[in-house]
């Protein structure tokens, strides 16, 4: 018989820490629990609360057996009742029958004054302090039975403290994402990254970091990624925001102009140099200086830039005059200077001297959820512009734009959403109004590339579409999927999908 139980409560705990693991809803996983320990153990009724320590009260997180309304009623004070005795001491309670117990207040109101049940409450502890605590009733035991409860509930209250601990570092993360977005949103302009994957939150967290220093900055990644408007949110939250912010794309000009552009050049200095010219380090003096581009600098031109580098101090083309500036650089490239520097193609040592801080720019492909967090983004940009309202995606275009690999990126998904806003006639953007090499089928249209990529591709479309469908309801989309709850929080986080983007978006 005790082998059994052992065997019972080991499914338990196992399938509690499947229900726990990967949770990104800590509420509705928390119902499940207490569900599945009643199911295992035979209990009533069981309650998960928590502790508000700004108001000193002690709250229903979750329940079972117990109505909403019921719920609602149960607020404690800490000392108040059992509840309130076991997360101001931190020891658990057991009462072997209620109906003779006084601290036993039934503020709930489920339980008949008739109904003798024992009552089991054990607090929930993290970092050695309580934050809540875990009660459940089951009906009249012998003291034996209920110390076996007692133990077991302890060892649920630290599973779920866990997860508590989990949500709230999520909670800590999410918070200081807003903070860092607020922070530069204040001072930069009104163009401003969007999504809240984890790529995109950790080149927030890097452009905070690194904005307020004077540190030389160097952004990598492919066209379209948005690097442009990183090095303006780093001027921007910089102190030299109110200095110019100077740019230069080292890719628009020819070799035997880069230099005026960037030096200047004093009059005569060639063909058609009339009078004097002020290149582009002079007009960032104070301020910035973005580099686009930057592997596309002939050799020569690399050593002078080197030196303003190094000495900060520079002569105009065909001058004499030797020019002192307080400029900080930021570069960007789509190309890999560090295979470039094993050709021979750029230099070692101003390769070192750019990449001081390098930032990774990610590509929209490792972004699928902020897509549609983008698309919406530019719906409401080009509608305003043109006066269109209401404007909205169907699920078989959104799909099709799920699938797609966008090459180019942001600035290509904005082309897309661009043209179609302006071809809708009613306000709806269907698949035929999207380019034609994205109007194949939602399936097919991601047959490219290697078979994993591909088969990822399809898999993230099944599950965005799924968890569009339930509104970012994890359970839901999983079962309608076919796959459990931890698979589905397992594939989320492969893919950087947050079920609260769908929540908020078809709220």
């Amino acid at each position: 018989m005790q082998v059994r139980n052992e065997v019972k409560e080991l499914r338990l705990l196992f399938e509690v820490l499947q229900i726990l693991d990967g949770a990104s809803d800590l509420s509705d996983n928390l119902d499940t629990v207490l569900e599945v320990m009643a199911k295992h153990t035979g209990m009533m009724r069981g309650v998960i609360t928590l502790l508000d320590e700004r108001h000193g009260e002690i709250a229903i997180e979750a329940a079972y057996g117990i109505s909403p309304e019921a719920q609602s009623r149960g607020r404690y004070k800490i000392g108040e009742g059992i509840t309130g005795k076991v997360v101001e001491n931190g020891k658990p309670l057991v009462i072997p029958n209620v109906l003779v117990e006084p601290l036993f207040l039934n503020r709930t109101g489920t339980r008949s004054r008739k109904e003798a049940v024992s009552f089991i409450c054990v607090p929930i502890k993290m970092d050695g302090r309580v934050i809540g605590a875990l009660s459940a009733d089951r009906l009249f035991a012998e003291s034996e039975a209920l110390e076996e409860d007692m133990r077991l509930l302890s060892v649920l209250a630290s599973l779920v403290a866990k997860a508590v601990r989990n949500r709230q570092e999520h909670h800590r993360m999410l918070e200081e994402n807003q903070r860092l977005l607020k922070a530069l949103r204040e001072q930069s302009r009104p163009e401003m990254f969007v999504g809240a994957s984890p790529g995109l939150r950790a080149v927030l967290t890097q452009l905070a970091q690194v904005a307020p220093t004077s540190a030389t900055v160097l952004l990598l990644g492919e066209s379209g990624t948005g690097k442009e408007l990183a090095a303006n949110t780093i001027h921007a939250g910089s102190p030299r925001a109110g200095h110019p912010f100077i740019k230069l794309n080292c890719a628009a000009l020819p070799e035997g102009l880069i230099e005026s552009e960037l030096f200047g050049h004093e009059k005569g200095a060639f063909t058609g140099a009339v009078g004097v010219r002020k290149g582009r380090f002079e007009a960032a003096d104070g301020g910035t200086l973005f580099l686009d581009e930057i592997g596309e600098l002939a050799v020569s031109t690399q050593v002078k830039l080197l030196r303003v580098l190094q000495e900060r101090e520079f002569e105009r083309v065909g001058g004499m005059e030797t020019h002192k500036v307080d400029v900080r650089v930021v570069a960007a490239t789509s190309r890999n200077l560090e295979q470039m520097v094993r050709d021979g193609l750029f230099r070692r040592d101003l390769y070192y001297r750019l990449n001081v801080f390098p930032v990774h720019m990610p590509p929209l492909r490792e972004r699928p959820g902020d897509i549609h967090l983008l698309v919406e983004n530019f719906l409401e940009k080009y509608g305003h512009k043109i006066g269109k309202r209401g404007l909205r995606v169907t699920p078989e275009a959104e799909a099709l734009l799920l699938a797609h690999p966008w090459p180019g990126n942001i600035r290509e998904l904005e082309n897309v959403i661009e043209r179609a806003v302006i071809l809708t006639t009613d306000g709806v953007i269907r698949p035929n109004l999207l380019p034609p090499n994205m109007q194949a089928s939602g399936a097919l249209s991601s047959l490219h590339g290697t078979l994993p990529e591909a088969l990822d591709r399809l898999e993230r479309q099944f599950i965005t579409e799924a968890l569009r469908k339930h509104h970012g309801n994890m359970g839901r989309a999983a079962e309608a999927l076919g796959i459990s709850e931890r698979v589905m929080g397992l594939r989320m986080r492969k893919f950087g999908l947050d079920y609260k983007t769908f929540r908020r978006r078809n709220a």
